[in-house]
């Protein structure tokens, strides 16, 4: 295999585990489930439109020549939106590395803020021993956890149905939420996007960073177009294994989940060694895939926020990784409280509506190229989506009222800081 092909390999590989992440495996069957045939049509419109934007993104960076923090900082004159991008990883990485602690060590910590806490502290030392070595390892390493990941959710989906449950009525129920078809709601339309920027992975920088360590031997419209694909796969394919082995060992939790929110979908993995007990054999291998697949989406993320700490600091890669790994920890203390921690979700949610139209910013700007006709059409057509998308959730955190209040101001706080950014870092 020559060069070009072996690393072609390697990113679509990362961009697919990237992509897929904890939310693939654990809340996009939630949403299928909740919103039926309807909210799967939905996702996959937002799905294909942001994964044009997001090769959009990669290739604008590519043309540009530009480290990704040099051309906000230099050439478009916004640092804002790189450091509400930063912000916005720490506060993620903060909340998802204690959810990804929690699968495989939840049996011996709980769920509760301590349990959070140390799985946090577990998973950020993981975190540190990876993006501490150079550049070029690391994203070996992550795209090496993708692979396993790919190969093991495929796995479990056989298994799932090839075993079928001697009482098949949920499984017949979970079909049939499945293959409803609801009416077009603004909560649907909201959950279907919000899946897609989550399942395409917008708002986080990752594309940025990708369009700076490209070269024009690699093609960034294979690489992200399948590895998009490959994470939309093993969504549908962690579904049918929700429905045909979660479904008929425990309907009460089964429902609970199917028609709640992040913490049902924690609850349930909280209670996976209760509801396998009798499968050990499947069980294991289960908290690893979802170990794995919360850390091949931390990682790169992780990857972007040392990047810009590493920038702006002008320090070591050695030294950013320890700052960036306090920073998270910092956060980590507060948001310990699963209450706490989710208004904090909410925030990133709500927020990332917004950073995902600072990433268009290189296309939409005309400093580093004339966008194409399709380029233009696909970047206003997301950020119209994006800008509605942001009112809708400012909407839903205040329906949610009490503590999600926090989520809004949090999330205008970090929208704040992207817009008024030049005045609050310095350009070069």
């Amino acid at each position: 295999m020559d060069d070009v092909r072996k690393w072609t390999f390697y990113m679509i590989v990362l961009v697919a585990g990237f992509a897929t992440g904890i939310g693939t495996i654990g809340l996009f069957p939630q949403m299928w489930l909740k919103y039926g045939i309807t909210g799967l049509a939905f996702h996959v419109v937002f799905l294909a439109i942001f994964t044009i934007l997001a090769i959009s993104e990669t290739e604008a960076v590519m043309k540009s020549r530009q480290y990704f923090v040099d051309l906000y900082r230099k050439i478009l004159g916004k640092p804002g939106m790189i450091m509400t991008i930063f912000a916005l990883g720490v506060i993620f990485l903060s909340y998802y590395t204690a959810n990804v602690g929690l699968s495989i060590l939840s049996p011996f910590v709980g769920a509760g803020a301590l349990g959070r806490l140390i799985s946090k502290i577990v998973v950020m030392g993981v975190i540190l021993a990876v993006i501490s070595r150079a550049k070029e390892k690391a994203f070996l390493l992550m795209a090496f956890g993708s692979l396993f990941l790919i190969v093991l959710v495929p796995l479990f989906a056989v298994l799932s149905v090839t075993n079928p449950p001697k009482d098949a009525v949920y499984v017949s129920i979970a079909k049939n939420m499945l293959l409803n078809v609801p009416p077009i709601t603004p909560d649907l339309i909201r959950a279907a996007a919000e899946r897609a920027v989550y399942g395409v992975g917008l708002g986080f920088g990752f594309y940025l960073m990708l369009g700076s360590f490209l070269n024009e031997r690699l093609n960034p419209r294979i690489i992200i177009g399948t590895g998009v694909m490959v994470q939309l796969i093993l969504g549908l394919l962690s579904t049918v294994a929700i429905a045909y082995m979660i479904t008929p060992l425990d309907p009460g939790t089964f429902l609970s989940y199917a028609n709640g929110g992040e913490e049902q979908a924690i609850e349930l993995m909280e209670r996976l060694p209760e509801i396998l007990e009798d499968y050990n054999l499947l069980l294991y291998p289960l908290a690893l895939g979802l170990f794995m697949a919360g850390m091949t989406s931390i990682l790169p993320t992780a990857e972007v926020d040392l990047q810009i700490l590493q920038s702006i600091l002008r320090t070591s890669r050695s030294k950013a990784s320890l700052y960036l790994t306090g920073i998270v920890l910092l956060f980590g203390i507060i948001d310990s409280s699963p209450t706490i921690a989710d208004m904090m979700l909410k925030a990133v949610t709500t927020a990332i509506f917004v950073t995902a139209i600072f990433e268009l910013y290189p296309i939409i700007n005309g400093r580093v190229q004339k966008p194409n006709s399709l380029q233009l059409i696909v970047a206003t057509v997301s950020a119209v989506i994006f800008a509605v998308g942001f009112l809708v959730q400012a909407k839903y955190d205040l329906k949610l009222g009490g503590a999600y209040h926090g989520s809004l101001i949090l999330a205008l706080i970090l929208v704040g800081i992207g817009i008024l950014g030049e005045f609050l870092t310095p350009m070069e």
